[in-house]
């Protein structure tokens, strides 16, 4: 039907092409009639062919529809008795939970009551345990009490003697204080002249002559010698060496040469305490005046911090010296 339907449609159009070209032909002279309807033609006979493909891809396209249609209509029927099989077990499930909710409850109640009782019988044994030994307590004090009484007559008793005795004793004592005490202050003077007489006596003062060219690190020679009380200083080393701990007041005078600088550093044994730093035009002086906390055996020393030489001549402008306090 499809086919004849196409076939009229395509006489209809090839009647209207053939009138339009029959009244332009005077116009069209190189366009042949005959050509004309064989393009129509061939071009009708593929337009039929696309449309019995179209036709045919239709028909697959409503046959894969209705197949899919099938399966969704299975799968919607397969999920309503899934659904229909997870109420009915949920529902078995909240009865069994129900029932064993209940079984629980009753077996609760009855441990409950159980225990109830079992804890009644303990609490009345316990109240009638702490009656007795309420009781017992009210004796026990009761003795206590008698027993701080008597213990508060023989306190009062034992005072009254302690008080007698106290009284003697203090007799006794200003009898014979006056002659401990002038004992004890002879005692006293006895110990503390000793001590002062073993007590000794720490000092010395040195010079240097002449210029001394130190590099770092070198001691400062002192080798002119005008006290050493004790024998604790060294004239070839120009280091001092505490022979009693104590603390002791160490003083030192340096001078540059003029123009020149010159830096030089206290030590405690091994530890730089302070620096003396001379520089500019002309002569400078520096000091060194510290008090240190010696023990024995330590060393007190001057020492160059560079390549620099110490000035002095026989007037003795750089002196070290040092002394125990206590």
């Amino acid at each position: 039907m499809f086919v004849f339907r196409l076939f009229s449609l395509s006489l209809s159009v090839i009647t209207t092409l053939t009138s339009s070209v029959g009244s332009q032909s005077e116009s069209l002279l190189t366009c042949s009639k005959f050509h004309f309807e064989e393009n129509v033609l061939e071009k009708l006979v593929r337009f039929e062919h696309k449309m019995e493909l179209f036709e045919e891809k239709m028909k697959m396209m409503q046959s894969s529809m209705s197949s899919k249609l099938e399966i969704m209509n299975k799968i919607e029927k397969a999920t309503e008795t899934l659904t229909e099989t997870m109420l009915d077990k949920q529902l078995q499930f909240q009865t069994r939970i129900n029932d064993s909710y209940q079984e629980i409850v009753d077996n609760f109640k009855m441990q409950s009551n159980n225990e109830t009782k079992l804890y009644g019988e303990k609490m009345n044994t316990l109240l009638d345990s702490l009656s007795l030994n309420s009781q017992e307590i009210n004796e026990t004090e009761k003795e206590r009490e008698r027993k701080i009484e008597s213990m508060q007559r023989d306190l009062h008793e034992e005072q009254k003697r302690v008080k007698i005795s106290y009284d003697v004793i203090v007799e006794n004592f200003k009898i014979h204080s006056n002659k401990t005490l002038q004992e004890l202050i002879l005692q006293h003077e006895t110990e503390f002249k000793e001590m002062m007489a073993k007590r000794e006596t720490v000092a010395f003062s040195a010079y240097r002559p002449s210029p001394q060219t130190l590099s770092s690190g070198e001691k400062v020679i002192f080798d002119g010698v005008w006290t050493n009380v004790g024998n604790g200083y060294e004239p070839s080393t120009g280091v001092f060496k505490a022979p009693h701990p104590g603390l002791y007041h160490m003083t030192a005078v340096v001078m540059s040469y003029s123009g020149t600088s010159l830096g030089l550093d206290l030590y405690h044994n091994n530890l730089e305490i302070t620096r003396s730093y001379l520089s500019g035009d002309g002569y400078k002086t520096g000091i060194f005046d510290v008090v240190l906390n010696l023990q024995k055996g330590d060393k007190v020393h001057i020492e160059s911090s560079g390549t620099y030489t110490i000035y002095s001549n026989h007037h003795k402008f750089i002196t070290y010296s040092g002394y125990r306090i206590t």
